[in-house]
C-alpha cells in the first residue's frame, strides 16, 4: 500500500513526533507477539498514512487531529484512490489502534485523553464478490503477451498463482534459493504451518527468464523501489495483467490473486489445466486439497464452480452450452 507514495526522501520529512509514536506503537504489536507479517502489513499501512499526512496535510502533528482530519484521509482513499471497502477499513483500523495506543500511555502521551479516530465509521462492507475462474486458454494468452514483451517478472508471478494455486503471501516469499533451483520451496502458509509448494514448467521456464535479466543482488521480487517485501505490489501487477488480458480477450472477468487460487482447483479437477495433460488424467479432489493445503475436502469444494444446474441439466440429458 506504501509503494505508490513512499521515498525515503519523503519519509525524512515526516513529521518526528508521528514517527515516533509509529515505532512505539509498533514495538508495542511485537511485544503482545502479533505475526511477523501481520506487523509488517501495520509499518506498510501506517507509512502510507503519514506519508499522505506529509503531502495532504501539511505533516500535521496526528496528536492534534480532529476528526474531520482522519475523515479526510479516508475520502483520500475512497475518492481519489479508489481502494476497496475492505482495504479503507484495514487502513481506518490500524490508524485508530495507533490512536488507542498513544491514549492509553499515560506518560509520554498524557494530554492525549480522546481518541478521535475511534469516531470515524468504517465503510460498509459490501457483498462477498462472485468467485472469477480463467480458463486455460486465457491464461496462454496472458503468457504469451508477457513473455514477447519480456515482462518477466510478471510472468513468474502469474506463473506461480496458476501453477500452485499458492496465495500471495506465500508467493511474495518466493526468494531465489537452491531448493527453487531444485523444484520447490518452503513456505510459512496461513496459521503459520511451513509448507512446501511445488515449481512447476511453466513456473520453471519464466523463473529462468527473469533470473537471465535480473540483476545481482537484487531481492527475487524487485520494485522500482526495492525489494518488495509487502503484498501492495504483487496484487498492482495482477492489476496490470487484468488490464493487459482485457485488451487481448474482451470477456476476460474481473480477477484478484485469489482468483488464481480458485481457477488452479478448478482447472486441475475438470482437466483443463496445462499440468493435467503432462499427468495423462484430471486431479482427483484430494490430490488438489493436498496441493493447496486446505484442511478438508469440504473446502477445496468450495473454491470451485457450483455445480447445481451442471447436475440437473445432466439428469434431463441437456447438455449446457
Amino acid at each position: 500500500m506504501s509503494t505508490d507514495l513512499y521515498s525515503q526522501e519523503r519519509w525524512e520529512k515526516v513529521n518526528a513526533v508521528n514517527k515516533e509514536l509509529m515505532q512505539l506503537y509498533l514495538r508495542s504489536t511485537r511485544i503482545d507477539r502479533r505475526r511477523p507479517n501481520t506487523c509488517s502489513e501495520y509499518t506498510y499501512d501506517l507509512r502510507f498514512f503519514l506519508i499522505w499526512n506529509l503531502l495532504y496535510n501539511n505533516n500535521m502533528n496526528v496528536l492534534e487531529f480532529k476528526k474531520r482530519n482522519f475523515e479526510d484521509f479516508k475520502f483520500f482513499m475512497t475518492d481519489e484512490r479508489e481502494v476497496s471497502n475492505a482495504r479503507v477499513n484495514r487502513l481506518l483500523c490500524v490508524v485508530r489502534r495507533m490512536m488507542d495506543y498513544a491514549e492509553d500511555d499515560d506518560d509520554l502521551y498524557e494530554s492525549y485523553v480522546r481518541n478521535v479516530a475511534a469516531k470515524v465509521k468504517s465503510l460498509e462492507k459490501k457483498p462477498v464478490k462472485e468467485n472469477t475462474f480463467l480458463k486455460q486458454e486465457q491464461i496462454d494468452l496472458l503468457r504469451g503477451y508477457l513473455i514477447n514483451k519480456k515482462m518477466y517478472q510478471h510472468l513468474c508471478l502469474l506463473d506461480l498463482f496458476y501453477d500452485t494455486g499458492a496465495r500471495i503471501n506465500e508467493v511474495l516469499q518466493v526468494e531465489n534459493t537452491d531448493t527453487l533451483k531444485n523444484g520447490y520451496i518452503k513456505v510459512e502458509c496461513k496459521g503459520g504451518e511451513k509448507q512446501y509448494i511445488l515449481i512447476h514448467e511453466h513456473s520453471q521456464q519464466s523463473i529462468e527468464l527473469h533470473l537471465s535479466v535480473k540483476e545481482n543482488g537484487e531481492a527475487f521480487w524487485q520494485s522500482k523501489y526495492g525489494p518488495v517485501k509487502n503484498t501492495s505490489t504483487l496484487r498492482g501487477w495482477v492489476k496490470d495483467m487484468y488490464k493487459i488480458l482485457k485488451k487481448l480477450d474482451h470477456n476476460t472477468p474481473y480477477f484478484t490473486p485469489h482468483s488464481f487460487r480458485h481457477t488452479f482447483l478448478e482447472n486441475t479437477t475438470n482437466g483443463t489445466h496445462y499440468l493435467c495433460k503432462q499427468i495423462g488424467r484430471a486431479f482427483t479432489m484430494e490430490e488438489a486439497q493436498l496441493l493447496v493445503h486446505h484442511k478438508s475436502i469440504d473446502m477445496t469444494k468450495s473454491y470451485l464452480k457450483p455445480k447445481d444446474d451442471e447436475l440437473i441439466f445432466n439428469m434431463f440429458g441437456i447438455k449446457i452450452a
